[in-house]
């Protein structure tokens, strides 16, 4: 069985425990691009509350596919992002290493945001060691064929995770707060674990 997804913006782990446990997954290319998601926005762990960090989209209020949605670099969003990332991870055990990783990705300012969390991805499941076999769709189904796990939209910020079945948090030390703050970005994972981070999902 193949599982249909959408593409996000560096996921949460939820998202990855889920490629984790998959043979095969399929990214959506061809849905319309939905605000108040995770394909444009992730969380991070500040020094004072969990930050929103999201992209701002060129026509995000109409009804453009995500293969054709461009991302606004006219707002200062990736610097502002950058800045919040390293307040947030500089301290961080493991940070360092992937930093220029990090960088080059998004300061390559791609204009289509697929592309952008396609790099991401990429970057990501390398260093989770994650082999699902990642591909694409060409057309857009509204109702796939029984043999398809149909997920998209369903990891969203407005339905907390415990009410899937995808991922169970295991605590690691995070840098703020005394209380563990679950299913951030994957950002948080790597930067406070490192290597470790695949053990967790």
């Amino acid at each position: 069985m193949k599982t249909l997804i959408e593409s996000q913006y560096f996921p949460c782990l939820e998202y990855f425990s889920l490629l984790k446990n998959r043979n095969e997954v399929w990214i959506e290319t061809k849905e319309h691009f939905t605000k108040q998601t995770y394909r444009n926005r992730c969380y991070i762990l500040g020094s004072d509350r969990i930050l929103p960090l999201a992209i701002p989209m060129i026509g995000g209020n109409k009804k453009i596919p995500m293969d054709e949605i461009k991302i606004d670099y006219s707002q200062k969003w990736l610097n502002n992002h950058w800045r919040a990332i390293i307040s947030a991870y500089n301290k961080s055990p493991f940070f360092e290493y992937y930093e220029p990783y990090l960088h080059k990705i998004l300061f390559t300012k791609h204009d289509s945001l697929l592309v952008l969390n396609n790099e991401i991805l990429t970057f990501c499941l390398k260093i989770l060691h994650i082999d699902t076999e990642i591909k694409y769709t060409s057309t857009y189904e509204k109702d796939p064929f029984n043999e398809t796990e149909d997920v998209r939209s369903v990891i969203h910020p407005k339905s907390d995770y415990i009410y899937r079945a995808y991922h169970t948090p295991i605590p690691y030390q995070q840098l703020f707060g005394s209380k563990f703050a679950t299913n951030l970005s994957i950002l948080d994972l790597l930067s406070c674990v490192g290597p470790d981070a695949d053990k967790y999902l």
